[in-house]
């Protein structure tokens, strides 16, 4: 079995091709793609053969402009090496004169029809004149008398000339309608053919030497730049709180290219660097605020529709994953991705997820819950972040952008709000009262929150408030009850995890006590 060398190669500008090595000019098919989440792998492949004095010179061209070139990679037969190699990109000649023929075809053909334009237009010109005068000349004047006929004739010759006239004007009028309107899309086609003119193409120069006449399989692969990807999901709830996720990729590129019939893979993670190793760094953690009960929160926080399509996931798309794994995911079957940049989503493949439902509410900015399905044993899925499209019980729900919490923590999967599981949420004013002693003020204030469960089946529920957090040593915060809550110090959360029967209603109250100076205004109460 023949051994294939392979040999990563570096622009660092001392190898480069010689000038008067014009070689072969080659158009490898693209044979596979590893797409990562900013760059693509690109792998083309072909035969070269070496001349009698062992050496060939290759044009590969038909790449992108977009080349990274200093990740060019080539495999090599045995006893071969890769002499030297460059890069460039520039508008081929070919392209130029065909474009250049183009447009003088064009310029001659908007000039013809601009001619026959000005010809009907001086036509038009000459019939509105005629037609004005036979307008200004259809009454009779002075005292001749003339005979019924003769009068009869007149009318006659006025009518059947006008209408004459008028047909005339407008076949002209949508003659010159026609000539506009092909000329304006010959305009277009022009402009097209100058865009063609200003597009660059990649050419890779490459010199190999070896055995005299040997000919070998080559395999290269070069990264791009204007291409990539991100993960988005289907998540499919079922009533029980079971969870089919189907994984599929929204895959871009810009390299003016279709990639068709091509096998991919998506990585997570970005492209090799370089040969060298990186400088590992450290690793530092940090606290952030949180918006759910644990330290996890997602976005879109608002709205499901935040994120309506794959064009508004560009910001998401443009930024690295921070999934705590490199994985690797490759379709069953080849796809279609169009080099304009469009994004095409690409079935991966579907998994399970064993989740429970379970409600949130938050009464102080609304009555309805959220409802929510939460897996603890979503680890080994190989979740990455990325977008997310809900659906239960048959129905679209919305979409928002999953960020995933450290392994060990809950997934939780929002399904938008249930009127089902509501609270309120009221100021007691009874039991609110405000008293001076001495240079202070205590400011007691207290809360009830009713919470209702109106379906026919138990429900798990979290409800979250606060107790105000003072960010100055002279205001001081005394909790006086809190109905079995739990509060966290730090932050001033308050939760309760209730567990609620089939139409069951349940009332929470808490209360506090604010000490502050009586010469100051207490905001945020």
């Amino acid at each position: 079995m023949k051994q294939i060398a392979f040999l990563f190669v570096l622009w660092f500008g001392g190898i480069i091709a010689a000038p008067d090595a014009l070689g072969q000019s080659v158009q490898w098919p693209i044979e596979a793609v590893t797409l990562y989440e900013r760059g693509a792998k690109i792998e083309r492949a072909g035969s070269v053969e070496l001349d009698g004095q062992g050496s060939a010179t290759v044009m590969l061209t038909g790449l992108s402009s977009s080349v990274v070139a200093d990740m060019l990679q080539v495999s090599l037969g045995p006893g071969w090496s890769l002499a030297s190699h460059a890069f460039a990109a520039s508008t081929p000649t070919s392209h130029i004169e065909l474009a250049a023929e183009k447009e003088a075809n064009i310029d001659r053909e908007i000039q013809s029809k601009r001619q026959t334009f000005l010809l009907r237009e001086a036509l038009l010109f000459a019939y509105e004149e005629e037609l004005a005068m036979i307008r200004s000349n259809r009454s009779l004047n002075g005292e001749e008398l003339l005979l019924v006929d003769d009068l009869r004739d007149h009318a006659n010759f006025w009518r059947e000339r006008v209408t004459e006239l008028s047909y005339l004007m407008l076949e002209l009028r949508m003659e010159m309608e026609e000539l506009t309107t092909a000329m304006d899309e010959l305009e277009v086609q022009r402009q097209e053919w100058e865009k063609t003119m200003e597009e660059s193409e990649g050419q890779w120069t490459l010199r190999f030497a070896g055995p005299p006449k040997s000919s070998t399989d080559v395999r290269v692969s070069y990264v791009v730049s204007q291409a990539g990807w991100s993960p988005v999901y289907d998540a499919e709830v079922s009533p029980d709180g079971s969870i089919q996720m189907k994984r599929y990729a929204s895959a871009f590129q810009s390299t003016g290219q279709e990639w068709e019939e091509v096998l991919l893979t998506f990585v997570v993670g970005n492209p090799l660097q370089s040969i060298a190793p990186p400088i590992v760094e450290k690793k530092l953690l940090s606290l952030g605020d949180s918006n759910g009960a644990e330290a996890y929160a997602w976005e879109a926080q608002a709205s499901f529709d935040d994120y309506e399509s794959d064009d508004d996931m560009q910001t998401h798309r443009s930024a690295a994953s921070n999934a705590l794994e490199r994985y690797e995911f490759k379709p069953s079957s080849p796809a279609l991705i169009r080099g304009d940049g469009s994004p095409e989503r690409i079935f991966i493949e579907s998994f399970d997820l064993q989740g429970e439902l379970s409600y949130l509410l938050l009464p102080e900015y609304t009555d309805e819950a959220y409802q929510l399905v939460n897996s603890g044993e979503w680890a080994e899925s190989e979740l990455v972040p990325g977008r997310v499209q809900v659906i239960a019980g048959g129905m679209y729900r919305g979409a928002y952008f999953m960020q995933l919490p450290a392994p060990g923590d809950t997934l939780h999967i929002p399904l938008g709000k249930d009127v089902r599981v509501r609270a309120s949420r009221k100021r007691v004013l009874n039991r609110c009262t405000s008293k001076a002693f001495g240079s202070s003020r205590k400011s007691t204030q207290s809360f009830e929150i009713t919470v209702e469960n109106q379906h026919n089946r138990s429900v798990s529920v979290a409800v979250q408030d606060a107790i105000p957090h003072a960010t100055v040593s002279e205001i001081q915060v005394e909790v006086l009850e809190l109905s079995g809550g739990e509060l966290n110090a730090a932050s001033g959360q308050l939760v309760w995890d209730l567990e609620l029967g089939p139409n069951e209603r349940r009332t929470l109250s808490f209360g506090y006590v604010v000490t502050y100076s009586k010469h100051r205004v207490l905001e945020g109460l």
